[in-house]
């Protein structure tokens, strides 16, 4: 399994919010979070969620 640095994590992690709260995620960091999802499964499973929660805030 692949690992992240802190800095990394922490750069994904507000990706991933900001994609949660339905705010602008650019196609470059989109193309970022598909290459991480693809070899580590907890950023996979992040996007996930926060995909479902962007459905909830929809509705």
């Amino acid at each position: 399994m692949r690992m992240l640095t802190t800095e990394t994590r922490r750069r994904v992690e507000a990706m991933i919010h900001r994609l949660s709260t339905g705010e602008s995620v650019t196609l470059e960091e989109r193309i970022q979070l598909k290459k991480y999802s693809t070899y580590i499964p907890f950023v996979a499973g992040k996007i996930t969620q926060a995909l479902r929660n962007r459905e909830d805030l929809e509705f």
